[in-house]
């Protein structure tokens, strides 16, 4: 009995062997030069092997048959003989990469070259593929040893597609925000125009004003986010392929302080988006004058002599023609008293004789002869009264300039330089093409009347009556009330800026 157990003893022993020997798992340790240690299980190995690596030695380099590679939009394929000692590969720990620092990256219309490329002994084989884009930039191939190290690189351009789109959609969507700041902000002063100077009465915004009153504060801070919002894009025009936003950003810029400083006097003047909106002081008008000029002359520059007319794109946005700054130009020239050279800019928008007049009054079409600029715009802007006299806004255009207004504000230069029967002529015709008759026979008067029957579109009619000295007696007001309040918030915020005169302490 015991020899029997013992036997089966032994048995169980045996498969237990028999088990564990099949069960055993067998390693490869590999230990490095740093004395680290690889394991790699032996069934996961088929072979073992050493290849001799050739570092890239700079004293032996690498050549080509051909520098760079310029394609063009349709693209193609190349062939790059290359000629090295040392084994070479495409690929490395670092393949390329477009880095895009920031949304303005996005703007334009704007991508690098596209390709493929392979490598086998010594030929180099690229292919780039179509492009849709404006811009291309160029991209560099570049060939590596074995050990990762960049031994050869080649430059490959591309020409842009010259139908495509200058901008991308960021740059669309970022212009056509703009226009609708700048528009939302001529609507609001338009309407503060129209109302304080009593060409309607919509709101009972008159004088006096208090600092609390909250149109007030509209005016102020949706006039700066506007300017906010177009110094961004300005201060990234001298990236490549942006200095084409340059002319807009400085006629935009121009347009929202000049209706700043009509409203309010001196203001905080922003040179770049990192001032510290809280702690600026109020800038002279004289000196925020001087640098617009500034802006507004090198813009001319590079502007076109055409008519924009209705803007309805991001591309006629942008584009802005000559004239818009010309405008833009002698308004400032003119409420500084500066008439002579605010003359020959308006008579060069005369010569061209790329506009005309139309009868109407106001409520101007948008394709019309007599429109400069206007801007398509889904918030109301335009003040319009019907057989009731009950006014009412339109939705479908905000009204900048006219050509209307470029003769009146010829023959209040002509009427200012002496030079009244000149000052007739321009005045004439505006007030036969739109059928008015004025009562009076002062020239600036006369002005006046037209002024007051045409500007209710586009407002600037309290500019003109501050710079010709009429607004005092025209509209009854007290010298303090040239200007409108500061904003408290303003005033409370920012312990730099200081209160206009006659406004004092108010309350809610």
């Amino acid at each position: 009995m015991k020899a029997k157990l013992f036997s089966i003893l032994i048995g169980f022993a045996a498969l237990a062997q028999v088990a564990t020997a099949q069960t055993t798992i067998y390693r490869m340790h590999v230990k490095m030069k740093d004395s680290s240690t690889n394991t790699y299980k032996a069934d996961d190995v088929q072979e073992v092997y050493f290849t001799a690596s050739q570092p890239y030695d700079p004293s032996h380099p690498v050549t080509a048959d051909v520098e760079s590679i310029h394609a063009p939009k349709e693209g193609g394929t190349y062939i790059v003989h290359i000629n090295s000692e040392i084994p070479l590969s495409t690929s490395s720990g670092n393949p390329d990469a477009l880095i895009v620092d920031d949304y303005f990256s996005y703007f334009l219309n704007q991508a690098p070259v596209s390709l493929t490329s392979t490598y086998n002994e010594g030929t180099l084989t690229i292919t780039v593929n179509p492009t849709t884009c404006y811009i291309v930039d160029n991209r560099e191939v570049r060939l590596f040893d074995l050990e990762g190290t960049e031994a050869f690189s080649l430059t490959v351009s591309q020409d842009g597609d010259p139908n495509a789109t200058l901008i991308g959609e960021n740059g669309n969507n970022y212009i056509s925000s703009l226009a609708m700041s700048m528009h939302d902000s001529h609507a609001k002063y338009r309407r503060a125009d129209v109302n304080y100077t009593g060409l309607i009465s919509l709101d009972g915004f008159m004088a006096p004003l208090e600092s609390y009153d909250y149109r007030v504060r509209e005016i102020w801070f949706t006039i700066y986010q506007g300017i906010s919002r177009n110094m961004q894009l300005m201060e990234n025009c001298e990236r490549p392929g942006m200095a084409i936003f340059k002319p807009m950003c400085a006629v935009l810029n121009a347009m929202s302080y000049y209706e700043l400083v009509t409203f309010f006097g001196g203001v905080p003047y922003y040179t770049n988006v990192n001032d510290a909106m809280e702690y600026l002081p109020r800038t002279e008008p004289n000196v925020i004058f001087s640098n617009l000029i500034e802006q507004l002359k090198e813009a001319m520059g590079n502007m076109e002599e055409k008519v924009t007319g209705y803007v309805n794109s991001s591309e006629k946005m942008y584009k802005m023609s000559k004239d818009i700054a010309r405008v833009m130009l002698a308004d400032i020239y003119m409420y500084q008293g500066r008439y002579m050279e605010a003359k020959p800019l308006l008579e060069e928008i005369v010569n061209s004789h790329r506009y005309s007049l139309v009868s109407a009054v106001d409520n101007l079409d948008p394709q019309c002869s007599e429109i400069i600029w206007s801007q398509a715009v889904n918030t109301p802007t335009r003040a319009k009264a019907n057989d009731m006299t009950v006014v009412f806004f339109n939705d479908d255009l905000c009204i900048m300039q006219t050509y209307g207004d470029v003769l009146l504000s010829l023959a209040e230069c002509e009427n200012k330089l002496n030079n009244d029967s000149k000052a007739k002529e321009y005045l004439n015709q505006v007030a036969s093409a739109k059928g008015i008759e004025t009562t009076s026979t002062e020239t600036l008067a006369a002005i006046s009347e037209i002024r007051h029957r045409i500007q209710i579109d586009f407002g600037g009619y309290f500019a003109f009556l501050k710079r010709t000295g009429q607004a005092q007696t025209t509209l009854g007001l007290e010298e303090y009330q040239l200007l409108f309040p500061i904003p408290q918030d303003e005033i409370s915020r920012n312990p730099m800026i200081t209160q206009n005169p006659g406004y004092g302490e108010t309350t809610r």
